[in-house]
């Protein structure tokens, strides 16, 4: 259910397996993802456990429908209220920004970074899904943007921790993608992202990517932490580009405690 979680203070950050759910098939067992093709009665008893394990209401859990973009919503006291029937629709973004107590954030991934940020002084949180659209779109941008607008908060102060996603051997790409890269980030910056050598075709290194976007947007290097696990060569994580589309999705979440 969760493969791993950290503690800082009052907040709580945690990434999901696949193990310990309802659903079956390709989304055996603890498919969190609702948009892959899993029944969604099944999603929604998964999401249940989970909110079981966390000791949260249900309606405090918000996952974004994602769609790949650099959307940022932030959660207040009234979100808890909006119907879940609404929320597909509601909650279409790719990042989720609060300074709510008890409230989880989380985005569904299985290949791309999630990234979490937060500082714990000001108990303001964030969820981004970064996958390599949502990147060169500035999907962090517009996530450290929204915090300090949300927050008396400055980007230097912000913690970011990189989860679990593919990793750069695993991650073969095509020239327009390089060049999409090279719209946002420095040569030097492609220098650690790039990677060419030993490959028929370019392969981009995503959590590089997130790092070098973070370090620019002024966080410290001290205060991001990166995963090591690869969602697609660790058989216990869902990846989409390993096993298809159709196939479950991890949460990456947080909450302030």
């Amino acid at each position: 259910m969760i493969a791993d979680s950290r503690k800082n203070g009052e907040v709580t950050t945690f990434f999901t397996d696949r193990e310990g759910g309802v659903s079956e098939g390709p989304f055996s067992s603890f498919n969190l993802g609702l948009f892959s093709g899993d029944e969604r009665s099944c999603v929604e008893r998964n999401r249940a456990l989970l909110c079981g394990r966390l000791g949260i209401p249900p309606e405090n859990l918000f996952v974004p429908n994602e769609v790949h973009g650099n959307r940022v919503m932030v959660i207040d006291h009234e979100s808890p209220q909006v119907p879940m029937t609404e929320r597909d629709e509601f909650f279409k973004c790719d990042a989720l920004v609060t300074s709510c107590r008890n409230v989880c954030l989380g985005v569904t991934v299985a290949d791309c970074v999630p990234v979490l940020f937060y500082d714990e002084a000001h108990q303001v949180i964030a969820a981004a899904h970064a996958g390599w659209k949502g990147i060169v779109s500035d999907v962090l941008g517009e996530t450290v943007k929204r915090m300090c607008e949300v927050s008396s908060v400055v980007s230097s102060d912000l913690t970011a921790e990189i989860w679990p996603s593919i990793s750069a051997p695993r991650f073969e790409v095509g020239e327009e993608v390089v060049d999409r890269f090279r719209s946002l980030f420095s040569e030097k910056e492609m220098s650690g992202i790039l990677v060419r050598e030993g490959y028929p075709k370019p392969h981009i290194n995503l959590r590089g990517a997130v790092r070098a976007r973070l370090l620019a947007l002024g966080l410290r290097d001290a205060r991001i932490w990166t995963h090591p696990d690869c969602t697609f060569s660790d058989p216990r994580y869902f990846s989409a580009r390993r096993d298809g589309f159709a196939c479950g999705r991890m949460v990456a979440g947080i909450l302030v405690n």
